[in-house]
């Protein structure tokens, strides 16, 4: 008796302890999945706060240049603003300038009152075409290191050069994209080659480029905006251009290249238009940080980071709690269990545990019980009893999930299989499947039935499914319906899946030439489609797929015989 106590109380126990561990564990577990998607989550809300909050400021810049074009391109009506090259003559040039100057007076009077009421500008101006109005280059105002816009001596185009892209993108980069578009940010030499970001239009008139327009602000001007955002404790935002090209950094210099110094990052990642909800994480100075960025405009791109032992504080708060909360049930229970575990209930719990599995239809159940009293005894009956009826079970499952005909797994089988593959789906991670659906349908079923009689079309359909299976050898083959087949590739037929392909035509002509009757022939139009990761949320979408490729071979092939 004291032995029997005390090997029970051990097994429950142990068997206590491991739900604990295996229930702790899944909490645990489940409040890391949760951390890390509350985490990716909320630094992508982050970014995307600071991405509105600094298109908001952009987009007022690029309104309040819209509004000066406007003006610009109705003050062009003037019937004197022609293009005359070298064939005007002094009178039709008199015109001309004076025309352009009427111009020019017109936009910057207009320009003035809405850079005055537009936050963060410091430049703006009208650089005109040399080719276009020999004497009249516009006008610029500058308020840089002054407490109002003060005139400054035009842009001259003549003076720019070309090649010069680090200063001359202001000029150029309108003109070969042919609309507006935000430049920089770059060295101004205008404005002492500070950092500058221009918003620059070109202004056409009748197909010639009359000049560029446009606006500017320092750059420092939205470091600043990004300066402020407050990340965790110690993280911070940073800015890139359109290709992930650091364009600020707190502690990298603008040359720096990210992805060399930050392990984790690819620059395909940072050429993305956003992070999205992914959980991107890498190293930096050997400690793990996670990052988000959101696009601006098309042009820059703001990332947000924060150190991961600052964003998952929290959790490990939790997962304390947890370690705590099990060590006391487990002490709690351990000490309850061995005072009332006795001879006859510790056995017969046992029995009642797995009885209770058998009726949720878990067979494997193990009783190792070998004593020679009365529970001995009960015990191998229960374990006769399992044994037999989870050969019947097997056996009712082999019927449910075969074809009868062909001997292959059925459609039962199938969906069977696809719950599997979907419950993998969903987890992701490690746990996502590398697989291929090939769809195989008969043809000409119908004919041979109405022909020659269903003894025949069955021995039609067997044809196809040895070739099927001869091919596809190391996959499970389904019968789906009356005349569909499919395969299901993994592993070695996966990587294989062309050649295979391939050689189930070969294998079909090679039939076909020695048969004698239609029903000896192999006439099958087959579709093959691959499982794509993050775009096929199951089975069922690549099964689609699969029978749409099948169904478009059918359709050809209809098609070719006339």
């Amino acid at each position: 008796m004291h032995s029997i106590r005390l090997k029970m109380a051990a097994i429950t126990i142990a068997a206590v302890m491991t739900s604990i561990l295996a229930l702790g564990g899944i909490g645990i577990l489940t409040i890391g999945a949760e951390s890390d998607r509350s985490s990716a989550e909320k630094m992508s809300l982050l970014s995307e706060n600071t991405q509105l909050k600094l298109d908001a400021y952009l987009e007022s810049i690029e309104q309040s240049v819209n509004m000066a074009i406007r003006m610009a391109n109705d003050s062009l009506d003037d019937p004197d603003i022609v293009f005359l090259g070298n064939s005007g003559t002094p009178d039709m040039v008199a015109k001309l300038d004076a025309a352009f100057a009427r111009h020019c007076a017109e936009v910057e009077h207009a320009f003035s009152s809405i850079a005055n009421s537009t936050n963060g500008v410091v430049t703006y101006y009208y650089c005109i075409n040399a080719d276009y109005g020999s004497n009249e280059h516009g006008f610029f105002w500058s308020r840089v290191e002054e407490e109002g816009f003060v005139k400054q001596p035009p842009l001259d185009s003549r003076d720019l050069d070309r090649n010069d892209i680090e200063h001359t993108t202001w000029y150029y980069s309108p003109l070969k994209a042919n609309a507006a578009v935000w430049v920089g940010p770059y060295k101004a030499h205008y404005l002492n080659e500070r950092w500058t970001v221009s918003y620059v239009t070109p202004i056409m008139h009748h197909g010639f480029v009359v000049g560029v327009l446009g606006m500017d602000i320092l750059f420092d001007t939205i470091v600043a905006q990004a300066e402020e955002v407050q990340v965790y404790d110690s993280g911070f935002a940073f800015l890139m251009d359109r290709n992930g090209n650091l364009l600020y950094h707190p502690d990298m210099e603008i040359s720096t290249d990210l992805v060399e110094f930050n392990q984790g990052l690819s620059r395909d990642l940072l050429k993305r238009r956003s992070s999205g909800d992914m959980l991107v994480r890498y190293t930096r100075n050997g400690e793990p940080w996670q990052l988000a960025f959101s696009s601006i405009n098309d042009d820059y791109k703001v990332a947000v980071t924060a150190p991961v032992s600052e964003i998952t504080a929290y959790q490990r708060h939790l997962v304390l709690i947890i370690m705590l909360v099990a060590v006391v049930i487990l002490a709690v229970f351990t000490v309850v269990t061995l005072l009332l575990m006795n001879k006859l209930t510790k056995p017969l719990m046992r029995l009642t545990s797995a009885s209770e599995k058998l009726m949720a239809g878990e067979y494997e159940v193990e009783l190792e019980y070998e004593g020679h009293d009365e529970v001995g005894t009960l015990t191998r009956a229960f374990r006769q009893m399992r044994d037999h009826l989870k050969l019947y079970i097997s056996d009712l499952n082999n019927r449910a999930y075969t074809d009868a005909m062909t001997g292959v797994k059925n459609k039962g089988a199938f969906d069977a299989f696809a719950a599997r593959l979907d419950n993998a789906i969903k987890l992701g991670g490690a746990q996502t499947p590398s697989f291929a659906i090939a769809m195989l349908d008969c043809n000409n079923l119908k004919k041979i039935n109405d022909l020659y009689g269903h003894d025949h079309g069955d021995l039609y359909l067997k044809t196809a499914c040895s070739l099927i299976c001869k091919t596809f050898n190391h996959s499970p083959v389904f019968r789906l319906g009356g005349d569909e087949f499919a395969a299901l590739l993994q592993q070695q037929d996966y990587d294989d899946r062309e050649a295979l392909m391939a050689e189930f035509d070969a294998m079909a002509e090679a039939v076909n030439a020695n048969a004698r009757e239609p029903w000896e022939r192999v006439d099958i139009s087959k579709g093959l489609a691959v499982f794509r990761p993050h775009i096929d949320e199951n089975v069922e979408q690549v099964l689609h797929r699969a029978d749409e490729m099948m169904y478009r071979e059918k359709r050809r092939a209809r098609k070719d015989r006339g």
